[in-house]
């Protein structure tokens, strides 16, 4: 019986580390298996920082989660004592009309979160790094910030080491087959039974599950890190210069980061080209890069220089809502994947309530909006 655990997680990214590090609480044999070595950048959990926010734009429905997971990364920075959230303030940038303007707004009034509207004017005083057109607005939210995706998932996975507690990493899992008592979960070494088996393995979902037929699509993303000039470089420190996300045209999101070491982070939000995660295009290319530079020159108040570049994956829903929900013929595996772009704020909250889900306690949120069926409709 020396592969039999109570509860497997398969793939431990962001999601994935998250309901480790709880079950690790739980007193149950425990297993966690990842094709790479997490942290790793070959997925979706990587690029050294990603926005935290309360007033979310894309539903109302995300705030209440995303306030459990702040409190969650406090605690978790509490018990490492490791720097994981830097709160810089967010602004959402658009016309007055746009979908992430209007929909920040909506959450914020939703759930009485303060925030301010700010015109162009006055985004210009207040955060000069910024170069809006005269119609752009911005809603600034005090409490947004920076993840460190990287350090998050290593200390997860650091905290979560015990006596009944097996990583087995840089192994991949090939398929895994349920009897409804158990779960059988074979991989490239080795084969392995869970009463309970939590799959979070993003881009490889279809891969593992193809009997679902999961309308899942896979989007080559990329990062890239410009620095200014000396003359520059104050406006665009964290201090100065908060996280962001501009809907610059109806259909083209961009966002951003501070210069927390290696320079402003910029980053297109969706469009990628559609890829597999084995195939994908890692190299990043001239044409690229020119750009993402046009619109760092159009958009904010730098000469930007570039530093290097990113790639990383969305795997997307086509509603940009994420899957949590159990195999709709096996109830004891848990699918806690994709994440659309912009799932990784929420993994502190979402690997606790993995963790309740494989427990059979009580889960308090509303998950049917993240629920299979949706795409049966």
């Amino acid at each position: 019986m020396y592969n039999s655990y109570d509860v497997a997680v398969l793939g431990a990214g962001a999601f994935g580390s998250a309901a480790a590090y709880h079950l690790s609480k739980t007193g149950k044999k425990i297993l966690v298996i990842d094709r790479y070595s997490p942290p790793h950048n070959l997925g979706s959990s990587h690029g050294q920082s990603r926005i935290i926010r309360e007033a979310y734009f894309e539903s109302p429905v995300y705030v209440p989660l995303v306030q459990q997971a702040y409190q969650l990364w406090y605690e978790l920075e509490k018990e490492s004592n490791n720097k994981l959230l830097l709160k810089t303030g967010g602004l959402m940038l658009g016309t007055h009309s746009s979908k992430v303007v209007q929909g920040a707004i909506l959450s914020a009034q939703t759930y009485n979160l303060p925030y301010e509207l700010l015109n162009s004017n006055e985004i210009i005083k207040r955060f000069p790094g910024f170069k809006p057109t005269y119609e752009t607005v911005g809603v600034f939210e005090k409490n947004a910030g920076i993840l460190f995706p990287e350090e998050c998932i290593k200390t997860n996975l650091e905290l979560a080491k015990n006596s009944k507690l097996d990583f087995c990493f840089n192994e991949i899992v090939s398929e895994i087959k349920s009897n409804n008592s158990e779960v059988e979960i074979i991989t490239s070494k080795e084969k392995y039974t869970a009463t309970k088996v939590i799959v979070s393995t993003g881009a490889w979902m279809n891969d593992l599950l193809p009997e679902l037929q999961l309308p899942l699509t896979v989007a080559r993303q990329v990062l890239f890190w410009f620095n200014s000039n000396v003359e520059d470089a104050q406006k665009f420190l964290p201090e100065n210069f908060p996280v962001y996300i501009w809907q610059c045209s109806p259909d083209k999101i961009f966002y951003g980061f501070p210069d927390i070491g290696d320079g402003i982070k910029i980053a297109i939000h969706h469009k990628g080209k559609l890829t597999t995660p084995d195939t994908i295009d890692r190299q990043v290319h001239e044409n690229e890069i020119n750009e993402i530079t046009m619109l760092v020159k159009q958009y904010l108040n730098m000469q930007p220089a570039f530093n290097y570049s990113a790639i990383c994956m969305y795997t997307n829903t086509p509603d940009e809502d994420f899957i949590i929900d159990y195999h709709p013929a096996h109830k004891n595996i848990i699918i806690a994947s994709p994440c659309s772009g912009h799932g990784f704020k929420f993994s502190s909250a979402i690997g606790k309530l993995l963790c309740n889900m494989a427990l059979e306690k009580h889960v308090d949120f509303d998950l049917s909006v993240f629920s299979i069926k949706r795409f049966n409709a």
